[in-house]
């Protein structure tokens, strides 16, 4: 019993012992595979980031839950210029200020990742920092992922920079483009070639300098804090050599390149500017149009000292054609609205020229003239100068400055003929052709004509007479305001040299005919006192003599007339029948004055005639005024007229139109209007023709107005006509006036008028149909 409970421990003992042998031999092979797997997955994640490593795009890899960064390859690396995923994580993933700041934040980065716990994977453009807080554009694809083992979110990304920045300068060249078309204004095109430069040349600051031709120096433009702090040290800059690098261009013409300002000859007395820009180089490259003319300077300027490269130089030279074609269309439009402007001075400088008064008033008036064409073309002054026959010699007629030696005589002054005389010998040696020409200090002539003592040279413009060849009239002197005058004035000031011939022959006229003015004036008034006489007879012819009014039981008819000469063509009538009804009528002769009046005369008496002989039938009346009207018109005068046929008891009217406006109605609360009245030709146009006639009534309350186009036509000082509109609005107010229909118009009329002169006769009258009891 004891020997089989031994053997019964012993074997337990071996099989115990069995047991841990096999036990131990399984964690030596599972040891064995553990290390075997380690070693295979150290191997793979060394594979895994080496290939990362190795790929073109950008990868990162944050984890998923806390997005922290867990590696980081290579390009990525490079792109933030950091050496580690740790040094990354720190110095710019997990701090604000190392974003840009815009248009992504840190915390808009990750807003975007959080999305992909509904999305699983998206894809979106990003702008991150590069080392030296340069934006970069990227296409960034982010992804759920397991990365060594761990949940984890991979972003890949391609550089997109260059892409973005070539379709930001089209953008913006297109922009230029449609702004230089639309024509809006140059400084703010000059900023965005400003801008597209600077997107091109990395770590540049650009501007554009615009040239003034007549004060021969550069303006710096530009809205940018650049632009702005350099025209703050350099308002502006002289287009001469050694005037900074800007100022040569100008002068040059040419590109001009300084690697180093401070080393530069022509940047001396300008290198402290450009130390307090914090700029070490430029280069500046001249603006010309089409034809080699100056228009700017486009200049370039880099912290860094060096030369550019000739891609660069190729890119401005783009945006330099782009800023010229910029300048010369605004010089375009400008030129354009400045040759309108000067066409319609010049037209009305003729007018003032043409009628400027003679006698004591003339040079007055003269200076007044010249002082509009200085301050039209902006010049420092100008003298007109006449030929003094019997001192053989050129005497100062007018001028707008300071007299002759720096005189301190005002503008106002009158000059005393034979004042400032220039001996004739000396123009014709110094000036023997007939196009303008400058004279300066060290010219002879230059001390006889300049008008004052600022040492700028004079532009003289012979007046010659195109009818005597080699006979000067006189001269005109000008003096820029500033250096030299443009040549488009000098062009203009041309034109107005013929004008000024025009007045000095008037002048000489004037003064050679005074003896036969005195005659004729003489004569003018005998003539003024019987058209006087005239003007009483034909006012005679109407009723009222101008002014009629006239009540008949409830019609009340007013009219006026007002010739615009001593005598006119515009008529009215009033003609009462002995059957209860009455003619009116109101015409307008073809012509003015004397003529129209002899033909107006002959008309109303004929209308009186044929009225009566006819009894009111407007036909009839019509058509023989129009065959008596048409017998002998070998001067082809005719008139127009509207008549009309009124039953003074019913109302009832009876129309007939010779070409004549048609009449204003106006019934109560009702809105006026023009009566449609059919027209016929005008009277003593035609032979044999007819007129229509036409039926309406004049009911209680209406009024009606005929008048001669003189209402219509009347002008104001602006040059603005009455017109039917200003007319047809009156017929509002007529029923809130006391005073009547006509005194409305008239008053409203000649205000309108004013103090401008009457430009045709007027005539207006008024039918008032007061109606039973009003």
């Amino acid at each position: 019993m004891l020997f089989a409970l031994i053997v019964f421990l012993v074997l337990m003992y071996l099989v115990a012992l069995r047991d841990r042998s096999r036990t131990a031999g399984r964690f030596r092979a599972l040891t064995k595979a553990l290390e075997e797997a380690q070693r295979r997955l150290r191997s793979s994640v060394s594979d895994t980031r080496s290939m990362l490593n190795q790929g073109a795009a950008i990868v990162l890899v944050f984890d998923r839950h806390s997005l922290k960064l867990l590696f980081a390859n290579q390009q990525a690396l490079e792109l933030f210029g950091c050496d580690s995923t740790e040094a990354l994580s720190d110095q710019i993933m997990m701090r604000l200020d190392a974003w840009q700041p815009e248009p992504f934040s840190l915390l808009d980065f990750e807003r975007w990742m959080d999305q992909l716990k509904t999305s699983g994977s998206q894809r979106k453009d990003w702008l991150f920092s590069g080392p030296d807080r340069q934006g970069v554009w990227t296409d960034c694809f982010v992804g759920n992922t397991v990365f060594e083992g761990k949940a984890a979110r991979m972003l890949s990304a391609g550089n997109i920079h260059q892409y973005r920045m070539d379709r930001l300068a089209d953008s913006m060249r297109n922009r230029v483009l449609t702004d230089i078309t639309a024509g809006n204004g140059l400084e703010g095109i000059f900023d965005s070639l400003c801008k597209l430069t600077e997107i091109r040349l990395k770590d540049t600051r650009c501007q554009i300098s615009l040239f003034d031709q007549q004060r021969d120096h550069l303006i710096p433009m530009g809205t940018s804090r650049f632009a702005k702090e350099l025209r703050a040290r350099l308002p502006v800059i002289s287009a001469s050599y050694a005037a900074t690098s800007i100022g040569t261009a100008a002068y040059t013409r040419k590109r001009i390149i300084c690697e180093s300002i401070r080393a530069d000859h022509r940047w001396q007395g300008g290198a402290a500017v450009a130390e307090a820009l914090g700029v070490n180089s430029v280069w500046s490259e001249p603006i010309l149009n089409h034809q080699g003319e100056l228009l700017g300077v486009f200049s370039a300027f880099s912290p860094v000292p060096g030369k550019s490269d000739d891609g660069a130089l190729e890119d401005m030279a783009s945006v330099v054609s782009l800023a010229g074609l910029a300048i010369e269309r605004l010089g375009w439009r400008q030129n354009l609205e400045a040759a309108a402007s000067s066409e319609r001075f010049i037209r009305q400088l003729g007018v003032d020229l043409v009628n400027l008064p003679p006698g004591p008033e003339f040079e007055t008036r003269l200076r007044s003239v010249l002082h509009n064409v200085v301050a039209q073309y902006e010049l420092g002054s100008v003298g007109v100068w006449e030929q003094r026959v019997e001192q053989e010699g050129f005497s100062l007629l007018v001028a707008t400055s300071k007299a002759v030696g720096g005189s301190e005589e005002a503008d106002e002054r009158e000059p005393v003929s034979g004042t400032f005389l220039v001996d004739e010998r000396l123009v014709r040696d110094a000036f023997r052709g007939s196009q303008p020409e400058y004279f300066n200090v060290q010219d002879d002539l230059y001390a006889s004509l300049v008008l004052n003592d600022e040492g700028k040279p004079v532009l003289v413009i012979p007046v010659d007479d195109i009818e005597q060849s080699g006979r000067r009239l006189g001269l005109i002197t000008v003096q820029s305001q500033f250096v030299f005058i443009a040549q488009e004035v000098i062009e203009h000031l041309q034109v107005i040299a013929t004008m000024v011939r025009t007045v000095l022959l008037n002048r000489r006229l004037v003064q050679s005919l005074s003896r036969a003015m005195e005659a004729e004036q003489s004569e003018r008034r005998k003539l003024e006192g019987e058209l006087s006489v005239a003007r009483s007879i034909q006012m005679s012819m109407v009723p009222g003599a101008g002014h009629f009014k006239e009540t008949y039981r409830n019609w009340t008819i007013d009219a006026w007339l007002k010739p615009a000469k001593a005598v006119g063509g515009d008529l009215y009538e009033f003609i009462r029948l002995p059957t209860g009804k009455a003619v009116v009528a109101v015409g307008d002769v073809s012509d003015k004055g004397a003529p129209a009046a002899l033909f107006m005369a002959k008309t109303v008496s004929l209308l009186n005639l044929l009225v009566r002989m006819h009894d009111g039938d407007l036909k009839a009346i019509a058509e023989a005024l129009n065959a008596e009207l048409c017998r002998a018109n070998d001067s082809c005068m005719f008139v127009t007229m509207i008549l009309c046929t009124i039953d003074l008891t019913t109302g009832q009217v009876s129309w007939l139109n010779a070409g004549h406006d048609a009449p204003l109605s106006i019934k109560g609360i009702a809105a006026p209007e023009f009566m449609h009245v059919e027209s016929g030709p005008p009277l003593g146009l035609y032979e044999n023709t007819g007129y229509p006639v036409s039926q309406s009534r004049i009911v209680p309350g209406q009024k009606v107005a005929l008048y001669s186009d003189g209402v219509t036509e009347a002008f104001n000082v602006n040059r603005e006509a009455f017109g039917s509109d200003r007319l047809l609005s009156l017929g509002f107010r007529a029923p809130l006036q006391s005073d009547g229909l006509l005194e409305l118009l008239r008053q409203q009329i000649l205000g309108f008028i004013g103090p401008s002169p009457q430009s045709d006769d007027i005539t207006i009258l008024t039918v008032h149909h007061h109606g039973a009891g009003s």
